[in-house]
Formats: C-alpha cells, structure tokens, sequence
C-alpha cells in the first residue's frame, strides 16, 4: 500500500521530468552553418539565409529576423549600441550571454540580441522576438565553450562600451547646439566661431 507521501513525490517527480521534456529542443534535423569557423545548428525555420564572402555572417532575410555574426572587429559599435536597452546577463549552457531587446521600429517587432564568446570570438545572434527563446539557447549551447571566463567575457563587454561611449562623445563634439526662434532647438556643424559671427 501507497503512503500519501511517496505518491505525492512520485507524481513531482514525473512532473518534473516530464517539464523537462516539454522543454527539451530536438535539434536532429538542424543545419549547420560555419561563421568564422565556428559551426552553428540552425533550425529549419531560419536555413537557406545567406554568409557574407568573409564568413563573418549569416543573416536570414535579414538581421531582425535572423542573424548570426562574429563581431570581434566592430564589438565597440554593436554591443555599444544595445547595452542600454532591455537586458540581463544569462548563463546558457557553459556560455555567458549578454542578453538585450527591444521594440525595432523599422522592423516593426520586437528583436532579441545574444552576445556570447565561443572559442577566442564574440558572437552576436540577433532574432525577432522579445524573449530567449528554447531555440535561441540550443544555438548558443551547440557552440565551442568560450576561451574566456565571466569576469574575462564581460570585461571585454565593458572595455567595448566604454570605447563606443568615448567614440559617441568625440562624434558629438562637433556639433555645436544653437538656439533658435523656433520651438524646438536644432544642432548644426562646423566651426563654432564662425556661427557666432
């Protein structure tokens, strides 16, 4: 005869394991797709996209929908740009990923962007969604383990804001902000003396 305790933990148990499985992505009929010589799996949904001749991207329609790209020589211009947006940092698999999203709106839709390491690299997979999806973390979780560490990983992250900050403030400096009649301020360029005159 069953005590009412070991049927309870029995039934947590099968509930449990059988959340895992609803969870779980079958990724057997996955594509692979070679970005900067890392293999990633593709699901069948995003194959048939296009790699640049450099093999530093793959992009499916185009990088709100899909992409995939090793942003090692430009890391200060995007990961810049996306570190003030809505995000939070996750482990996925033996990766750190820098996680972001928000509303796009020349996409029109919400786009997600993963920036992880997979050997000496930095990737970034961008998606249209607003959420990590089962899909987007069977990707990251299918590439070589990082080279770096968390507190290595994320040191570059934060060197690569600190350079877009920088590199923002120099672009900017240019610009000389001249009141106007009209209602709102407008910025325009050139050698400040000049204006004044």
């Amino acid at each position: 005869m069953f005590s009412k305790k070991l049927f309870l933990s029995l039934l947590l148990i099968a509930l449990i394991v059988s959340v895992g499985c609803v969870n779980a992505v079958d990724s057997s009929n996955w594509k692979t797709v070679k970005v900067n010589d890392v293999d990633f799996k593709i699901p069948p949904k995003y194959q048939g996209g296009e790699i640049n001749t450099a093999r530093t991207n793959y992009h499916y329609n185009d990088l709100n929908t899909f992409g995939i790209l090793c942003v090692d020589d430009y890391l200060p211009s995007s990961y810049g740009c996306w570190y003030n947006f809505k995000g939070k940092n996750l482990t996925i698999g033996s990766h750190d990923v820098a996680y972001f999203h928000e509303y796009n709106n020349f996409a029109k839709h919400n786009v997600s962007h993963a920036y992880f390491s997979s050997g000496d690299s930095i990737y970034c997979i961008s998606w249209g969604s607003g959420e990590m999806t089962d899909e987007m973390e069977e990707i990251i979780i299918n590439t070589p383990d990082s080279s770096y560490d968390t507190a290595t990983f994320y040191g570059i992250l934060n060197e690569a804001k600190q350079d877009y900050e920088k590199e923002m403030v120099n672009e900017y400096s240019y610009y000389a902000p001249v009141p106007s009649k009209e209602r709102n301020n407008y910025f325009i360029s050139g050698d400040i003396e000049k204006v004044i005159r």
